[in-house]
């Protein structure tokens, strides 16, 4: 405690100095991680003049911890999902001067995760995946489910902002509608579908040295079938002459000339028809 309590206020003063050190020759490394537990090792080596503390930044809590020194060495317990920053504060005494080493410890992992996937060109059920890919810490596994439910959904499933959203709540992944899975990790996977239409895939990542897990969920359409509309030739009847009338309304039995007759068809329409006799 003694230590940390000096280290601290000679921080203070010697933050203030101008003078330069040569700090080239040091160096801050991680040398072990198990799981979530991280162990640090630095080569200075403390004297009369050279010291140095070990500070976490947590830029959750934005809050910073020290943490005890063992020769050199120092291991921290990462618990929660986060970004860290472990730095090792370095003071010259003597030379007045000072100088941090950092290392960033990223805890969430799994930006930008994402599966993409290509169909077959012969055949529409043979799809290739592929998922984001991580570092050797990262396993990787795929489960497929097809269920009635997806095909009760309708447009929803092709048109809701919240489709999954709304699965992860209702739908609960019964292992019957489990048509593929891969017991060892796969970051690429080659599947033949047995049957067309709706099909969920759930890609998830599991980090075995940080123990964390994340999964996306994505709709296949496999074998889309889409609706062909038959086209019909429409003809219109001619109407029909149902009746010749003159312009007080009698029936004409036969075409007459220089008269304007009142020509009646099958579909309601009238003409007016004036027939001139021919010269």
């Amino acid at each position: 405690m003694k230590r940390i309590l000096s280290l601290v206020l000679l921080l203070v003063s010697v933050a203030t100095a101008n003078a330069k050190c040569d700090w080239s020759g040091y160096w801050l490394k991680k040398v072990n991680q198990q799981q979530n537990v991280y162990t640090f090792r630095t080569n200075i080596d403390p004297d009369v003049c050279v010291d140095y503390l070990w500070i976490v930044y947590d830029h959750q809590l934005k809050r910073y911890d020290t943490v005890a020194d063992m020769r050199g060495f120092t291991q921290v317990q990462f618990n929660v999902k986060g970004k860290y920053t472990v730095n090792l504060k370095a003071i010259d005494i003597c030379q007045k001067c000072d100088t941090t080493f950092s290392y960033l410890v990223d805890m969430t992992i799994y930006k930008k995760a994402d599966a993409v996937w290509s169909v077959g060109v012969k055949n529409c059920k043979y799809y290739q995946f592929e998922m984001t890919g991580f570092d050797t810490c990262v396993e990787y596994y795929y489960s497929i489910y097809k269920s009635d439910l997806f095909d009760s959904l309708y447009g929803y499933w092709d048109t809701a902002s919240k489709l999954y959203e709304w699965l992860y709540k209702n739908y609960d992944f019964d292992e019957k509608d489990l048509v593929y899975y891969n017991m060892a990790s796969q970051q690429k996977v080659t599947h033949e579908f047995a049957d067309s239409g709706r099909h969920l895939l759930i890609a998830y990542w599991y980090n075995r040295c940080s123990l964390i897990d994340t999964f996306v969920m994505r709709k296949l359409e496999v074998c889309p079938s889409f609706p062909v509309l038959s086209t019909k030739a429409i003809r219109k009847e001619e109407p029909k002459l149902v009746g010749i009338y003159d312009m007080l309304g009698r029936p004409v039995r036969q075409a007459r000339e220089n008269e304007v007759l009142i020509y009646v068809y099958s579909d309601g329409t009238r003409r007016k028809m004036f027939l001139v006799k021919a010269q």
